[in-house]
């Protein structure tokens, strides 16, 4: 939907340009030449481990996040924590329900870097 909000505006400026020359303009590239890229991101099979702590970090952080990647933030204290949790939940729609911070804050203190 986005992508044909664009296209109508982008069609919307093309005819904003005055009298049509007949010639195409070399400075802007034809519509086919638009493409999707992606990237590949290194394998990382790590979890957490076992046992319920590890659970939840596994299913709520690990959808997004490799472990390799939260072990190697800056230690953090538990407000810390609880605000990039937070963060996760309300900007980034994290699946993590309201009432699993603490849980998660709880397990991120005992598994990734912490300031206790």
């Amino acid at each position: 939907m986005r992508l044909s909000f664009a296209l109508l505006g982008l069609g919307l400026l093309g005819a904003c340009g005055g009298e049509p020359s007949g010639e195409a303009d070399a400075s802007v590239a034809p519509l086919a030449t638009i493409r999707s890229d992606s990237i590949a991101l290194p394998a990382d099979e790590e979890t957490f481990g076992e046992g319920p702590q590890a659970a939840l970090l596994n299913g709520r952080c690990l959808a997004c996040h490799s472990v390799t990647m939260i072990r190697y933030q800056p230690p953090l204290d538990r407000k810390q924590w609880t605000a990039t949790v937070d963060k996760m939940r309300e900007a980034y729609r994290a699946p993590i329900e309201p009432g699993e911070t603490e849980a998660i804050v709880d397990a991120l203190m005992a598994k990734a870097p912490s300031r206790r």
